[in-house]
């Protein structure tokens, strides 16, 4: 398929800028899972903030068209740049828009992706719909990727009082006795955000529910 124009720019851009010795330690550091460009974060975003303006006025198929070009790319700096184009439509989501968020979780899938998507886009999709999240959940919590069992944990990171406190601990009680790093660092990283606004409820969760010495530490910061 023939590149959308704005993708086309944004790729020439950033391929402009490449740092090659730095694209070997942020390869290195990111386990050798992904190539880079080199382009650190600061530099990534003022290069991307420019084509913001004519990314706004772009329709939903156009738009989505961008993301998901960006997405199929090489190099992880697109990836990144995917998530905050992506960001910027966030008040433009649609209900099935829940399929592409999915995919961005499970494809190309690390911690700094997964991250991103699950708190800043899924979790604000949520919020816009909430009726899609039991469904939403139910597939995700069958899966056997770990990913999105990690997503389902940290989804509602910037819900603060707004939480769902029965499902936060119904998620991190299922998940308690996963041995994967990332679903146990999720879980105390979830109790930890949502302490700063239920401590009580979070300190009476870690003393009754088994966690791993993980979850807890990480839970019990603010405590």
């Amino acid at each position: 398929m023939k590149l959308h124009p704005l993708t086309a720019k944004i790729i020439f851009t950033f391929e402009s800028n490449l740092e090659d010795e730095l694209a070997i330690g942020m390869k290195k550091y990111m386990r050798d899972k992904f190539d880079y460009l080199g382009i650190k974060s600061p530099t990534r975003a003022e290069l991307l903030k420019p084509f913001f303006p004519e990314f706004k006025k772009l329709d939903e198929k156009e738009w989505m068209l961008v993301v998901e070009q960006l997405w199929n790319q090489k190099f992880r700096e697109f990836q990144y740049a995917a998530m905050e184009l992506c960001r910027k439509k966030t008040k433009a989501f649609e209900p099935d828009h829940l399929s592409f968020l999915e995919k961005m979780i499970t494809e190309k899938s690390w911690w700094d992706s997964v991250d991103m998507v699950a708190s800043n886009l899924l979790g604000t999709y949520f919020k816009r719909y909430p009726e899609k999240i039991p469904g939403a959940l139910s597939r995700c919590t069958k899966s056997d990727n770990f990913w999105l069992h990690r997503t389902c944990i940290i989804f509602q990171l910037k819900y603060g009082d707004n939480t769902d406190q029965k499902l936060l601990f119904e998620l991190c009680a299922k998940y308690s006795k996963e041995k994967e790093f990332f679903i146990r660092k999720a879980i105390g990283w979830a109790l930890r955000q949502y302490s700063k606004y239920n401590p009580k409820a979070v300190a009476g969760f870690i003393q009754k529910q088994k966690l791993s010495p993980l979850s807890v530490k990480e839970g019990s910061k603010y405590l």
